[in-house]
């Protein structure tokens, strides 16, 4: 168990949440707001399971408590490169976070507890900051950084399927 909140308990994702992960990940709108290519099939939802459990530094099923079921995952991993070039993070110690949770669980502060928890776990760990982004359509996850205080750092564009894409890149310093 990484660590448990009030209604949550996030642990290392395993080949046993495959199933779990298919039931929100293969959702057309849950997946785009991944950032994935889309996950039709239960194929296509494999190669991201399967990079997120092998390759992620640090990635952890969202466990609801009151029922058992895993609603969703939150990556913990250093921070992209171009990222830590910039001025402001040079000489500091950060971690990078990125999270999504079922549409079925939304709107009920759930994210946002295993956010917080993360966020004071990473800080008692010694990190200076945390960086997170989202892409412009995700106005939730916007909202939702800019309620725990995070603050504009930089843009980055790319294109997927011949689709300009504008990721927003968040940072929260450490009190």
């Amino acid at each position: 168990m990484f660590l448990e909140t009030e209604r949550l308990c996030l642990r290392k994702i395993c080949e046993a949440d495959f199933d779990a992960f298919c039931s929100y990940a293969m959702d057309d709108e849950m997946s785009r707001m991944m950032g994935n290519v889309l996950h039709h099939t239960r194929e296509d939802a494999r190669l991201t399971f399967d990079w997120l459990k092998d390759k992620e530094e640090r990635c952890y099923v969202l466990i609801l408590k009151e029922t058992g079921t895993v609603i969703g995952h939150l990556t913990v991993c250093k921070v992209p490169a171009e990222l830590t070039e910039l001025d402001a993070l040079r000489e500091k110690e950060g971690r990078s976070m990125s999270f999504c949770i079922s549409r079925h669980h939304r709107r009920r502060g759930l994210m946002e507890e295993a956010v917080r928890a993360v966020i004071a776990r990473l800080f008692d760990e010694g990190m200076d900051y945390v960086q997170c982004g989202y892409l412009s359509f995700n106005d939730a996850s916007s909202a939702l950084q800019k309620k725990l205080g995070f603050v504009y750092l930089t843009t980055q564009c790319f294109e997927e399927d011949g689709e300009e894409i504008i990721a927003v890149e968040n940072i929260l310093w450490k009190k």
